[in-house]
């Protein structure tokens, strides 16, 4: 079994907490603090959809949400990238999906528009999900009354931070 202490001449290593202390005086000297971001692609290549009916135009990136892949989980976000469309009165729906219960997790909404969206923190939402498959899907919610109007999507993404000090 291994040890969360280590010493080095008079300073203590707590990998568990994130600290670095004085031997003697028990002073927290330091608290590194270890975060990294894991992206989870859902569609990295652009993709023109039909904006002009209603319905799912496109569903990518599935993959089951295994445990491990929750142990540090401290913050999620779905992002998405669009062009601008072709005709302004559609609404299309970016979705993080869950396949195993026929259930949306999140989403952004493009009203006509284009450029970043991104959620708030879904962290708590992911966390229940250990098991399920999930993707991405883009579903135009109001048709476009243009008839050939399209958007281009550029990237769903899923954002993973995980706080490694916990």
């Amino acid at each position: 079994m291994s040890s969360t202490f280590k010493q080095v001449g008079s300073l203590v290593f707590n990998q568990q907490e994130g600290t670095i202390k004085h031997a003697r005086t028990d002073e927290d000297l330091a608290k590194y603090i270890v975060k990294i971001a894991i992206p989870i692609h859902f569609l990295a290549k652009s993709v023109t959809v039909a904006i002009d009916s209603t319905g799912v135009k496109d569903s990518s990136g599935q993959f089951e949400l295994i445990s491990e892949l929750l142990k540090h989980l401290s913050h999620a976000y779905l992002e998405a990238y669009a062009d601008s469309p072709s005709a302004t009165d559609a609404s299309v729906d970016v979705e993080l999906y869950n396949y195993s219960d026929s259930a949306v997790v999140a989403k952004v909404t493009f009203a006509g528009e284009g450029g970043f969206k991104k959620t708030s923190d879904i962290a708590s939402d992911i966390k229940a999900l250990v098991g399920k498959v999930l993707g991405g899907r883009i579903n135009v919610t109001t048709a476009s009354g243009t008839s050939g109007a399209t958007q281009v999507f550029r990237s769903i993404v899923l954002v993973l931070i995980y706080d490694l000090t916990k």
